[in-house]
Order: structure tokens, then sequence, then C-alpha cells
């Protein structure tokens, strides 16, 4: 009896625990917004393949409407903002035309594809909806946002010559390789392990990478990997110039290093081409040594006007203090000492000019 309630015992926490886990999170999409509202919530209407990498934490799709007029949104929120900004990028295609509505956010036909903070949004069909809207939208989802900044890394791509919808973000080498392939390189996607990208590498790295018109009806690619320190960007450095130099199908791909950050021109059209690109990395590095300082600064003229107040005001006290003392030691050694130490007129002679017929006389000092 004993074992069989045990056994009934665990079977009713298995469930519960399986229950609790399967219970959908509350939808992150409001009610309404602006003049639509919310129907129905579903699936994610579909997007790059990289959930795991980029650590997604919940996804879903509502359908609003407002009169004759229905749009699908979806929201995929993720572990932080470097996730989110990967999977965003991943989604992006060239030909996507910035869109008004936020800072990350691109448009292509009738669909938006917007960062913001760990959140990615699509809606499909925006055109059905005002640009008010959109950007109510936008503000309902402040509560959920993440503040934490973007990588760094993203504003050292050059900016001339970029063919919008091309950047690529990646954390890990799941990314990397799509983006390889995304940008016709394939061949390199195969780097994605010696880059050491991910926290569970020894590199701890992260890539960049966009494409580039060449100005001879060709694009170029740049891959900018950095890395925590300059110490490991140089082992990284060493492990991949041995590599790139083996195989045929990376003939003419370099890497060079600067302080933390790698940068390779994949199998580019000329070595002046990719001297060009690397020149116009918005990378600068600097050697800060901190010594400590002071600041002299004037005081205000009230506290100077009080300290010197304050300072005469001493030394009048301390004046007369002194005054008083001496003048009681003086009468304590007439009284102690008569005429031997200050009424001493006997032992005291005066020099006189002549001046006055009247001669001068000592006591008249006491």
């Amino acid at each position: 009896m004993r074992k069989l309630l045990l056994v009934t015992l665990l079977l009713t926490v298995a469930t519960d625990g399986r229950s609790q886990t399967s219970k959908p999170s509350p939808s992150i999409l409001p009610e309404k917004f602006g003049s639509w509202s919310k129907l129905s919530c579903g699936d994610f209407p579909g997007g790059p393949d990289l959930h795991t990498e980029s650590g997604l934490v919940s996804q879903t799709a509502c359908r609003y409407s407002a009169p004759n007029q229905t749009i699908v949104v979806g929201v995929q929120k993720f572990r932080d903002p470097t996730g989110a900004y990967e999977f965003y990028t991943a989604g992006l295609r060239p030909g996507m035309m910035a869109s008004l509505v936020g800072n990350n956010a691109a448009v292509q036909d009738d669909r938006l594809w917007m960062l913001t903070g760990a959140l990615v949004l699509q809606v499909d069909s925006q055109k059905l909806a005002s640009e008010e809207d959109l950007r109510a939208l936008v503000k309902s989802l402040d509560g959920h946002v993440d503040k934490t900044p973007l990588p760094d890394v993203r504003g050292y791509l050059p900016s001339v010559g970029l063919v919008q919808g091309t950047q690529r973000y990646s954390l890990g080498p799941e990314g990397y390789a799509a983006a390889a392939k995304a940008l016709d390189r394939g061949a390199y996607s195969e780097l994605a392990e010696d880059l050491s990208l991910g926290p569970q590498s020894a590199g701890d790295g992260e890539v960049m990478l966009a494409a580039y018109n060449n100005g001879r009806g060709g694009r170029e690619v740049l891959v900018l990997a950095h890395y925590p320190t300059p110490q490991v960007a140089e082992q990284q450095l060493h492990h991949l110039q041995p590599l790139l130099a083996s195989k045929p199908e990376f003939a003419g791909t370099t890497v060079e290093r600067d302080a933390s950050l790698l940068s390779l021109v994949l199998s580019p059209s000329s070595p002046e081409m990719a001297a060009r690109l690397r020149k116009a990395i918005k990378y600068d590095t600097a050697v800060t040594w901190n010594e400590p300082s002071t600041t002299l600064t004037d005081p205000p003229w009230v506290l100077v006007l009080k300290t010197i107040f304050f300072a005469a005001f001493g030394f009048c006290v301390l004046a007369g203090v002194i005054g008083v003392l001496f003048g009681v030691f003086r009468l304590l050694m007439k009284r102690l000492f008569p005429g031997k130490i200050f009424d001493r007129t006997k032992s005291i002679e005066l020099l006189q000019l002549g001046l006055n017929s009247k001669p001068v006389n000592p006591d008249d000092f006491y």
C-alpha cells in the first residue's frame, strides 16, 4: 500500500510539472494599439533558424483587425539584445528600405522587420497600418524592452559602398556559417570553429560581416572578428594565417589584426580593394594612462571674505589673550621681585639728544 501511494504521488507531481512547463507564457503583444484590436494568437509566422544560438525565450503571433482590414504581428523575445541582434540581422535582405518606425527597422514589400531591445518584431501587411499605429505598437512594448547596448562591433563597418541588408552579426558558429552562405562565401563557412566564436569557445569572439560594391560590378565581403583582449586576437591571428594559406579555395584572403579586432576580406577581387576596405574600418585604438590629478578652482568670494573675517577675529582674540597674560605676569613679577625685573630705574640709562631742557625721567616709562 505504501509503495502504491508513493508511485501515485510521484505521478501526480510529474503531471503537475509537465502542465506548468507546457503552460503558455503571457503574450507580450498588447490587446490594442492605435485603431487595431487583437483577434487571436498562434505560432510565429517564420524567420531565421537560429533560435538556440540566439537564445530564444518565447515567441507568439497575433492577428489584429481594424474596419475591413487584418494584419499579423509576430514577436520573438530573446535572452538579451545581443542574441536578438544576431537573429535580426539574419532576417535582413538586400533591397530592404529603412523604416521610420524605429532605429533598427527595415521594410520589404509588405513586411516590417524590426529590432527593439531583446525583441524582434515582424508585421505582415504592414502597409495597412499607419506609421502612428506602428509607433504605438512599438511603444506598447517598452515595458518588455531590454536597454542593454547592442554590440560595438556593428559600428566598425565602413559605410562607403555598403550594400544595405547584407549586414550579419554572429555570436556563434551557427550564425557565422549561415551568414557566409547568405553572402555567397559558402566555402568560408568552415571557418566557424576556427574563429572561436561564442562563450563556449576559448576565444569568446563575435563577428560582423557585410558585402560592399567594388565598383567593378562585383562585391567584396568583409569580416570583422572582435575578441575580448588583444592577446586573444593575436592567438587567433596565428591560428588563422597558416589555415588560410594552406587551402587553395582561400587564395588571396589574408587576415590582419588591429588591437582586439581581426579583419578578413573573403576572396577579394584585388589586394588593393582589400587594403581599401581595411583602411575604411571605423575602429580606433588608444593607450591611456590614468594618473592622479587635482583641479585648481578659485573659491567663491563669499567664502574668501568669511575666511578673512574669521582670520582677523582670531588674531585679535589671540592678541588680547597674550596681552592679558603678559599683564598678569608683569603684576606678579612686581609683587614677587619689586624693582628687580621691571622697575629698575637705576639700571636704565637713556640716550638724550638734548632737544628739550627737561631731562627724561625713567620712572615715566612705568
